[in-house]
C-alpha cells in the first residue's frame, strides 16, 4: 500500500504542479498559457490521467497550510485551547492563542490555508469538467462515477471548512455574507454568497455525490467490514483505484459529512438520519470502536488514531515529520495544556493517546507523533470518525427522545472505558457532557474550534472561559480577496 502511495504521489505532485499553475489565484483563473492548457489536456487523455489528477487533490489536502498541519492539530486547535501557548509569547503561534489575527505571521498562515483550499477545489473544478467532456462508456465501471463523485464531495468538504472558519456562524447570523463557492473553474471571479447559500451548494454537492456511489462505490463490498481492507489491503480483484476506500471520499464519508453540515445547520431531523446510517453501518461490522488493547500496547504499535473508526482520512505521508519539526522546538511545540482535566478517568484508555515528548518532556497528543515503527497505523489524517456520529445523533435526538440521546453518549463512554454518569435535567447539562466528550475525542483533529463556534460556547483555557466576540471566531479573509473580490466581512460589524 505504501509503495502505491508513494508512486500516486510522486506522480500527482507533477501533475498537481500544472493543474495549480492553472488554478493559481481566483483572479488569475482564466491566464491559462496554451502550453499549460497543452499539459492539462495530455493528463486527461486517459482514465488512468484523471485517477491521477484525484490521487493528487487529496494529496494536496495533506500539506502543512492545510490538513497536514494548520487545520488539523495546528492552528485551529491552537484556536481551541488545547496547548500551552498563551503564557509563552515568543511562541510562534502566541498571537493565534490570544486571537489576534492582525499579526503578520499569523494572517500569512491564515492566507495559505485560504489559497491551498480554494487552489483544491480549483483543481476539483477542473476534473470535473473535463469528466462532463467524457461518457461513463469510457471509463472501467463505476470509475467515472466515482471520479465525479469524489470530486463534488472534495469541493464541498473544503468549501464547508472554509465557511465554518471564515463566516459568522450559521444560526446566529444565517443571512451573514459568507464565502465565495467555487463550482466551476472557468469563471474568474466567483461572487460571495450567503451563508445560507453556501450550505444549500455544499447539501447539493453531497447528494449528487451520494447518488452517484450507491450501489457502485466498493466501500460496500462485504470484505470492508475487515477493518484491513480500510487502509492496508486491496481489494481481491486487484483493482488499486477501487481499494483503500477510507483514505477517499466514499459512500459513507459523504453521508457522515452530511450528518455534520445538518447538525451545523441546526437541522436535526437530517443531522440525526445520516448519523443514524453510519451508526446503523457500524453494527453490521462496517465500523469497529478500538479496543483497549490497539491503545496500550508499545507505542510503536500503538493505534493512536484509532483507525478502524474513520470514515475518511488523509494519507498524511509527512505528518508525523511536521509535528516532530513542530515538537522539538521550544517556539514552536503543541504542549498539552491542563491534561488531567481532559482524560481524569483513570479507566478511560484514551490517556494511551497523550505522553511524554522524547524531545521536550511536555505531554503532548501522540496522534502524529513519530516514532520508528513501519505499523500500518501511521502517517493517516483523522477527517470524520463514527464517534462523531453518535455526538451528533446524541444531539439531535434531545429534544425528541431523551433517553436515546444519553443511550448514544454512554455508548462513546463505554467503548473508551470510561465512567458514564450523564448528567441530562436540561438541554444546557446535557451539551455540557457532549462538549467534554467532544473535546477528548478530537484532540488533534481542528473540529473543537468550530464545535464552540456552532454551540455559542465559552472556550475552557485552564480554569477559565473565553467568551470570543463575532470577530474572534472568524478567521480574516485575505487582504487581497477583501479589496480586489469585493467581499463582505460582516463580523466586523457586530
Amino acid at each position: 500500500m505504501k509503495d502505491f502511495i508513494m508512486k500516486a504521489r510522486l506522480c500527482s505532485i507533477c501533475l498537481s504542479a500544472c493543474l495549480t499553475f492553472l488554478a493559481t489565484g481566483c483572479n488569475d483563473w482564466l491566464d491559462v498559457t496554451p502550453q499549460a492548457q497543452v499539459s492539462a489536456n495530455k493528463i486527461f487523455s486517459t482514465p488512468e490521467g484523471y485517477e491521477s489528477v484525484l490521487y493528487g487533490i487529496y494529496i494536496s489536502m495533506t500539506e502543512s497550510n492545510a490538513y497536514g498541519q494548520n487545520q488539523m492539530f495546528g492552528l485551529m486547535d491552537v484556536l481551541a485551547q488545547y496547548y500551552d501557548i498563551y503564557t509563552n509569547q515568543s511562541h510562534a503561534l502566541y498571537q493565534a492563542s490570544v486571537y489576534n489575527y492582525a499579526n503578520g505571521d499569523i494572517r500569512d498562515r491564515i492566507d495559505a490555508m485560504w489559497l491551498n483550499a480554494y487552489n483544491t477545489i480549483a483543481n476539483c473544478n477542473i476534473l470535473l469538467e473535463h469528466l462532463a467532456g467524457q461518457t461513463s462508456e469510457e471509463f472501467a465501471s463505476g470509475h467515472y462515477e466515482m471520479l465525479q463523485a469524489e470530486a463534488l464531495a472534495v469541493r464541498a468538504y473544503l468549501h464547508f471548512d472554509l465557511l465554518r472558519a471564515f463566516a459568522l456562524n450559521y444560526q446566529d447570523y444565517p443571512d451573514a455574507m459568507g464565502i465565495p463557492y467555487a463550482d466551476s473553474f472557468n469563471r474568474k471571479i466567483h461572487p460571495q454568497l450567503t451563508s445560507e447559500e453556501v450550505l444549500n451548494k455544499v447539501v447539493g454537492d453531497l447528494k449528487e455525490a451520494q447518488r452517484l456511489l450507491t450501489n457502485i462505490d466498493p466501500c460496500f463490498d462485504e470484505n470492508f467490514k475487515d477493518p484491513i481492507y480500510h487502509f492496508v489491503q486491496p481489494r481481491d480483484n486487484g483493482n488499486i483505484f477501487e481499494s483503500y476506500r477510507a483514505y477517499r471520499m466514499n459512500y459513507f464519508a459523504v453521508t457522515g459529512l452530511l450528518a455534520r453540515v445538518y447538525d451545523y445547520m441546526g437541522r436535526p431531523e437530517e443531522a440525526y438520519k445520516y448519523a443514524k446510517y453510519i451508526i446503523d453501518k457500524a453494527d453490521e461490522g462496517y465500523f469497529t470502536f478500538t479496543d483497549e488493547y490497539d491503545l496500550a500496547t508499545d507505542l510503536r504499535y500503538r493505534d493512536v488514531i484509532m483507525q478502524n473508526e474513520l470514515l475518511f482520512a488523509l494519507d498524511g505521508i509527512d505528518v508525523k515529520q511536521l509535528f516532530y519539526q513542530a515538537d522539538a522546538g521550544n517556539n514552536s511545540n503543541y504542549a498539552l495544556l491542563d491534561v488531567e482535566s481532559l482524560y481524569p478517568d483513570a479507566d478511560d484508555f484514551r490517556h494511551y493517546c497523550v505522553g511524554e515528548s522524547s524531545s521536550t518532556g511536555n505531554t503532548i497528543s501522540y496522534k502524529f507523533y513519530k516514532t520508528d515503527s513501519g505499523s500500518s497505523y501511521a502517517g493517516k489524517i483523522p477527517m470524520i470518525r463514527l464517534s462523531e456520529m453518535y455526538l451528533i445523533a446524541a444531539n439531535a435526538a434531545y429534544a425528541t427522545d431523551r433517553d436515546e440521546a444519553v443511550d448514544y453518549l454512554t455508548t462513546v463512554r463505554r467503548m473508551r472505558g470510561a465512567s458514564q454518569v450523564i448528567n441530562s435535567n436540561t438541554y444546557e447539562s446535557f451539551l455540557a457532557e457532549l462538549t467534554t466528550e467532544a473535546r477528548r475525542e478530537f484532540l488533534g483533529e481542528g473540529q473543537m474550534f468550530y464545535w464552540y463556534k456552532r454551540h455559542g460556547l465559552p472556550i475552557p483555557r485552564q480554569g477559565a472561559e473565553l467568551t470570543l466576540t463575532p470577530a474572534q471566531t472568524c478567521l480574516p479573509m485575505p487582504a487581497n480577496e477583501v479589496e480586489f473580490g469585493d467581499r463582505i466581512e460582516d463580523y466586523l460589524n457586530i
